[in-house]
């Protein structure tokens, strides 16, 4: 250990306080690097097993895949594994089995996984067993008990039976089909193979079969599911599956026809390498035929993605965080030092005298920086995977919902990747060095003269040289020197000092800033995060308040319907829908376990809104508007009943008298939706006001469609009806409109009463169910009545049994029940999960800006022990010396709260620019709460601070001072 190894460890020895404090903000910010990386690559790692569970781990599928390229994919060294599906043709049902089991099947080889591998997730066994050797089959599940009548798949059953079943020996005659496309006018034909589909409108496509393929026999062994989903095209379509004998993909790549082919299934060692082959395999299959395709839903989860809103928005945020956390570590660790070498000025200068030079002066100040990284980051690596663990603990349930585990055999786990701790490791490594680098510099250029005269950290501004020249030529002259400024008029001589004290611009003074305005930015910064992971988290989930027993009820398919509520035109008789639904209301009341929260008739009406109620943007939401600013479209017309609607007046601040009335009540229009458009969420509000809307009905016209009401050729509202050969016809509204009713809504509200959903593109205009029966130009939608239990699927369930029984006293209504109370626990289990992520990440930051004010703060008061001494000495006393201080803490902590909220502010805009890819009309509110938290963290932060400070300067005269600031 040399000399300056020495002098680094007893430098550290000496102020433990800003040694302990700077290795706890290099364990912090190590302890959230390490954590936030850990975090994504845990979660990363239980979607790529729920995705591979769910869907299999292949990457890359070629379908029709040519010989050559076949080849190729063999001796591909970047090919980890591979699998190959073989369609060998196709089997022609015949016209009488066609209209209840389709015009065709599709002969194909069963999908195994190579050992160890699980390339694909083969169909839904749902009765017997999947084939395991050669001359076994799998059939769709509907031909499971099935008589066919002749076709091209035999049966021969146990004890000559003809129905399907398990063991029965089946034989398929294949061949080709062929596609000719009668709309091109060059006769294009093609191939028929399961990539092309079996349905089609006959005077589309003509269909030609030859069974000159030969046969495939076997035994029956299971049935599979034919309608579900398959993740590769090669298991999509209704097929005759057999376990492959080891020739049929060598025979289907070598024969001429057209109506075989190969699907290879495969993965990478590197999942970057996936891409590349799909582009290669591009080029030599032809689109039409088949086609390459990418498990982009599990690609992602190993860091391959394509564009996509969402992930844009994650990025973005992403790099904010990365942004806050890197600025938030240099500024605590550079502070630290920057302090560290200017309480250390003259002993840098003393070393430089006796001929130390600047590179060992450097490598002094990095080698500090080494010893505080080997105690800091593996500490902090610690508390990152045990903060991890922690929050992974406590939201484990959230967590569990939020990626199913139950349903995929997964677990919820923290992945401890050297990787990523590494990576930690080094990001901390080099935010230390970085933030050391410029401190070790300054100590390299001290001199001897300049450490004894300590003036290098002082700069006097413009302002203040001029000053002081008139001090002086005011002094010259004969003259006395007074106190000038606002500061020294209202605080006095403490004032006054310490107004120069911060003109001299000293690099204490702009360390204490800087770590001010970092820290405040840095605690507004996590908050307006918090804010807009809430605002993504909500928009996302729908928590279903209000209901856990949800009952859809139709009254026109109930066979105890026609003739009670649907009349003989076929329409639904009002009165008679709200008389059944009240009595089974009541009859549901005092269900075991469970609350009535209430029930609606929904009915959709063809409306017309003045152009006095469209908000401008609604376009967004409306689609198009009318020339005159108006629109019309179908919108739900929702019928409360009585107790809920008043109830939901009653919330509103509205008038029982206005809205309760039951000759005329007035309607309240819901005026906050949020939509989901593809990938993207948007938060609308359509209406600008209330008004009066218009619900219309529409002439037939015989052999058209009614279109609605549309602007016609000349900007005028007409009625547009279209018909199948493209004709249309705009028609005058006095002519196409045969009924009208107006709807006066007195009220916006911005929240829905329980049951009825804003999360849809359509306006919703609600009345007492009082109002049902005076209008007839709505068309019944259908009803919905709705129970608390809780929060308790049981309970639910238990009332869903109990409320069945009730229901068969009611055979005019047909009910059908949801159970919301297991998807609700869900939502509000991955909502927690979310918040827990925030306010974790919250709380970490609330500590790396706590430390690095109180680093900062103390440490520049310390150096200042001689001056302190000084003042006390010619007879400044306590009352004088604490405003003085004061008075300089409140200066650094305006100008610091200036300057962090000004980088809150530019960090905002980029959250904000990330939000509105995935969130259209997102919106950031002013983060006037997390400013004035901001303001109150700081300010109590400074306040310990300096109390902790000054009671460290307690040096009581000059002598004293200079004899503890010796080497």
């Amino acid at each position: 250990m040399n000399i300056f190894t020495r002098f680094s460890l007893r430098s550290l020895f000496g102020n433990r306080t800003r040694t302990i404090v700077s290795i706890i903000g290099i364990a912090l910010s190590c302890a959230l690097v390490c954590a936030v990386l850990t975090s994504v690559v845990s979660m990363s790692n239980m979607l790529y097993e729920r995705t591979a569970a769910d869907e299999g781990s292949w990457q890359v599928e070629a379908a029709n895949v040519p010989a050559d390229a076949h080849r190729a994919l063999e001796g591909d060294g970047r090919v980890a594994a591979r699998l190959d599906v073989a369609e060998l043709g196709a089997i022609q049902m015949g016209d009488d089995n066609a209209a209840d089991y389709g015009s065709y099947l599709f002969a194909k080889t069963w999908p195994v996984n190579p050992e160890g591998e699980r390339l694909v997730t083969g169909p839904e066994i749902t009765a017997g067993r999947a084939p395991e050797a050669p001359g076994e089959i799998a059939l769709p599940h509907y031909l499971e008990g099935v008589e066919l009548a002749p076709c091209g798949l035999s049966v021969q059953g146990a004890d000559d039976a003809s129905a399907i079943e398990l063991g029965s020996t089946v034989t398929a005659e294949l061949g080709e089909r062929t596609l000719r496309y009668l709309e091109d006018d060059s006769g294009l034909t093609a191939a028929g193979t399961s990539l092309r589909g079996t349905y089609f409108q006959d005077d589309t496509v003509e269909e030609t079969f030859d069974a000159d393929l030969g046969q495939v026999s076997g035994t029956v062994v299971g049935f599979y599911r034919s309608y579900g989903f398959s993740s590769t095209r090669a298991l999509q379509g209704n097929s005759v599956y057999v376990y492959p004998s080891g020739n049929e993909v060598e025979g289907a790549l070598a024969d001429a026809s057209d109506a075989t082919c190969v699907y290879s299934i495969l993965t990478t060692h590197d999942p970057q390498d996936a891409l590349s082959i799909a582009d290669e395999l591009s080029s030599d299959i032809d689109p039409q035929a088949g086609g390459v395709a990418t498990h982009t839903s599990l690609l992602r989860w190993q860091g391959v993605t394509g564009s996509s809103e969402v992930w844009n928005t994650l990025y973005m945020i992403a790099g904010v965080l990365a942004v806050v956390i890197a600025v938030a570590g240099v500024s605590l660790v550079y502070n630290s030092f920057a302090i560290s070498v200017a309480e250390r000025t003259r002993q840098f200068g003393l070393l430089a005298s006796l001929g130390a030079s600047k590179r060992q002066l450097r490598r002094t100040v990095l080698t500090e920086a080494l010893l505080l990284s080997a105690v800091g980051i593996p500490i902090g690596l610690v508390l990152g995977l045990i903060g991890c663990l922690a929050v992974f603990q406590l939201t484990g349930s959230g967590l569990a919902a939020m990626f199913d585990v139950d349903a995929y055999g997964i677990q919820v786990s923290v992945t401890v990747s050297p990787a990523v701790l590494g990576i930690s490791a080094g990001v901390a490594l080099a935010t230390v060095l970085v933030s050391a680098w410029i401190p070790a510099l300054r100590a390299s250029r001290v001199s001897a003269v300049d450490a004894i005269r300590q003036t290098r950290d002082i700069h006097l501004t413009r302002r203040a040289r001029r000053a002081l020249a008139r001090a002086g030529k005011s002094t010259a002259d004969g003259g006395t020197v007074h106190l000038r400024g606002l500061s020294a008029r209202l605080f006095g001589v403490p004032g006054f000092i310490a107004h120069r004290n911060l003109t001299r611009a000293t690099s204490k003074g702009r360390v204490t800033v800087a770590a001010l305005a970092v820290s405040v930015a840095l605690l507004i910064i996590s908050g307006v995060i918090g804010s807009v992971m809430d605002y993504a988290s909500g928009t996302a989930i729908d928590a279903a308040d209000g209901t856990d027993l949800q009952v859809r009820i139709d009254a026109t398919t109930a066979e105890g319907s026609t003739g009670t509520i649907v009349r003989e035109d076929g329409k639904v008789d009002n009165v008679a829908l709200a008389d059944a639904l009240a009595r089974l209301y009541d009859a549901a009341d005092g269900l075991e376990g469970t609350t009535r929260a209430g029930y609606h008739a929904s009915y959709v009406a063809d409306t017309i809104v003045p152009a006095s109620m469209v908000s401008d943007g609604s376009d967004h939401f409306f689609g198009t508007l009318l020339a005159d600013g108006s629109w019309s479209g179908p919108i739900y017309v929702d019928f409360i009943d009585t107790a809920s609607w008043e109830t939901y007046v009653d919330g509103l601040g509205l008038s029982r008298e206005e809205f309760c009335d039951p000759a005329g009540p007035q309607a309240i229009a819901l005026n906050e939706y949020t939509l989901n458009e593809g990938g993207t969420y948007g938060y609308y509000s359509p209406l600008s006001g209330t008004g009066t809307v218009e619900t219309v009905s529409f002439a037939p016209l015989e052999g058209m469609y009614v279109g609605g009401v549309v602007s016609d050729t000349n900007g005028q509202p007409s009625v547009w009806y279209n018909a199948p050969d493209g004709s249309e016809r705009f028609v005058p509204l006095d002519e196409g409109i045969t009924a009208r009713k107006e709807i006066a809504v007195g009220a916006l509200a911005d929240t829905a009463p329980t049951g009825i959903s804003t999360r849809t593109g359509t306006l919703h205009i609600l009345l007492p169910v009082s109002a049902m029966a005076a209008n007839e130009t709505l068309g019944f939608a259908d009803a919905q009545m709705n129970f608390d239990a809780g929060g308790s699927a049981e309970t639910a369930a238990n009332a869903q049994d109990a409320l069945e029984l009730v229901a068969t006293d009611f055979p005019e209504l047909d009910c059908t029940y949801t159970n919301y109370a297991d998807t609700k626990m869900q939502n509000r289990m991955m909502s927690d999960t979310v918040q827990t992520f925030i306010y974790c990440f919250t709380v970490i930051c609330g500590l790396i800006a706590v430390a690095n004010v109180f680093n900062t703060l103390t440490n520049s008061l310390i150096l200042r022990r001689r001056e302190f001494a000084v003042l006390k000495s010619i007879g400044m006393g306590e009352s004088a010396f604490r405003r003085m201080i004061a008075y300089e803490c409140a200066s650094y902590a305006l100008r610091g709260f200036a300057i962090g909220l000004a980088l809150a502010a530019i960090a905002a805009a980029f959250l904000t620019q990330a939000m509105t890819y995935s969130f259209t009309t997102f919106t950031l509110e002013p983060p006037i709460a997390e400013a004035a938290a901001a303001a109150g963290i700081v300010l109590a932060v400074i306040v310990v601070s300096a109390a902790y400070a000054l009671r460290r300067s307690h040096a009581a005269n000059v002598v004293e001072a200079l004899r503890d600031d010796a080497i």
